[in-house]
C-alpha cells in the first residue's frame, strides 16, 4: 500500500510499504478521505515536531474490510466509519480525570501517531464510530474537527440562550458557528475578512463584526450586547489583538476559550485584577475526549450540523504535498485528500 512520509519540513514522500496485519483486536479500514487540519499543515511547515518520518493525517473517513475474529463490538466488513485516533492509555491521571484527549502518553514511542495520509490503517475498535452509509464519507471526515469544537463549546459551558463571539471565521471558527447555533446560542463573529465574515452571516451567524479596527470592534459588540458583553467567547485565531480585543468585550462573569495554538509563547494580554474583579473563567482546549468525539458523529449523521459548505477543495492522493501547500496559502476552507479511487 502507498503512505505518505513527512521525512523533513516541507518534504513529503509517498511510499509503497507493507498492508497492515491487523491483530485479532483490530479492524483493518481503508482510507476513504482525511482532512489536512492545522496540525498538518504545521508539521509540514516545521513549526511544529513530533518525529521524522511520521505519516501524518488524522481526519478521516473509511470503510471497514477486516475485522479481526476477538473484537467485540458490531462493526463490520462495509461499514463507513470515522477515526478517532488519539492515543489513549486509559491509565494515566489525565485520562481518569476525563481529560483523555491530553493524555500522557499519547506521543510515547512504539505506538503510532497519526498515520491517515495512507490508504489502509489497522485500529482498535474503540477508535472508529460507524457513520449512517448515506452520510457523504467527504463530509464524514469532518467528526474529528467537529468533536474538537464540541469540546471547545463544552469547556466554557456555552448553552442555550448565551451570546457566544467566534473570534476568527476560518475552518474552525465557522464550525464553531455551526455547533454553536446548534446548541441554541446566539452567535456573534469576528474577522478581519469580508469574504469570511459574509460566509459566516450566510451560514447563519447572527452577526458578524470587522474586527480590523479594535473600537470600532469593541463599540459594534457592545451595542449587540446593549452594552453588557458576551457570556463567552472562543479565540481560534493566533492574531494576538483577537484575544486581546475579547476581553474588552466580555461580560462579567465571562468565560473565554483559546481555542488556537500559537508558534511562539504569547502572554496573556490582560491585568489579574480585570480576571479577579470580573471573575473572568479563562481556558484552553486541545483536541478531544471520546464523548465529544462521539457527540459529533452523531451531529453529522442526524444532519444537526452540515459541512458540505466548508470543503474547499479535494485533490487526489498523489498530489499531497500540493493539497498541503494550498491549505496552508491560507485562502481556503477544509481541504481534503481523497485517498483512493
Amino acid at each position: 500500500m502507498k503512505s505518505a512520509f513527512l521525512t523533513e519540513p516541507k518534504h513529503i514522500e509517498i511510499r509503497e510499504i507493507e498492508q497492515p496485519v491487523p491483530k485479532a483486536y483490530e479492524v483493518l479500514v481503508k482510507i476513504a478521505y482525511c482532512g489536512i487540519c492545522t496540525l498538518e499543515q504545521r508539521l509540514y511547515d516545521g513549526q511544529r515536531k513530533i518525529f521524522y518520518p511520521i505519516v501524518p493525517g488524522h481526519e478521516a473517513s473509511a470503510v471497514v474490510v477486516f475485522v479481526g475474529s476477538e473484537v467485540i463490538t458490531d462493526v463490520k466488513v462495509g461499514d463507513h466509519v470515522v477515526l478517532d485516533l488519539v492515543n489513549r492509555c486509559h491509565a494515566c491521571p489525565a485520562c481518569l480525570s476525563g481529560f483523555s484527549n491530553l493524555c500522557e502518553n499519547r506521543y510515547k514511542k512504539g505506538q503510532r501517531v497519526l498515520g491517515a495520509f495512507s490508504e489502509y490503517m489497522a485500529v482498535r475498535p474503540e477508535q472508529l464510530q460507524v457513520v449512517p452509509d448515506d452520510l457523504p464519507l467527504d463530509q464524514a471526515s469532518f467528526a474529528e474537527p467537529l468533536s474538537c469544537c464540541i469540546r471547545s463549546l463544552r469547556r466554557i459551558e456555552v448553552s442555550l440562550g448565551d451570546t457566544v463571539l467566534v473570534s476568527g471565521a476560518g475552518t474552525m471558527g465557522l464550525l464553531h458557528v455551526k455547533a454553536a447555533l446548534a446548541i441554541g446560542a446566539r452567535v456573534i463573529v469576528s474577522d478581519i475578512v469580508h469574504a469570511r465574515l459574509e460566509d459566516a452571516r450566510r451560514i447563519g451567524a447572527d452577526a458578524v463584526v470587522d474586527a480590523s479596527d479594535t473600537n470600532t470592534f469593541t463599540t459594534e459588540v457592545k451595542r449587540l450586547t446593549r452594552n453588557r458583553g458576551v457570556e463567552a467567547c472562543i479565540v481560534t485565531t493566533p492574531s494576538l489583538t483577537a484575544a486581546e480585543t475579547a476581553f474588552s468585550v466580555l461580560a462579567v462573569g465571562g468565560r473565554l476559550n483559546i481555542y488556537t495554538s500559537y508558534s511562539d509563547k504569547p502572554v496573556l494580554p490582560i491585568d489579574m485584577n480585570t480576571i479577579h474583579r470580573n471573575e473572568f473563567v479563562v481556558t484552553g482546549t486541545e483536541g478531544r475526549s471520546e464523548s465529544d468525539f462521539y457527540t459529533a458523529v452523531r451531529a453529522l449523521a442526524n444532519r444537526k450540523i452540515l459541512v458540505d459548505d466548508l470543503i474547499s477543495s479535494v485533490y487526489p492522493f498523489e498530489k499531497i504535498a500540493e493539497a498541503v501547500e494550498a491549505a496552508l496559502a491560507g485562502k481556503l476552507y477544509r481541504v481534503l485528500v481523497k485517498m483512493g479511487d
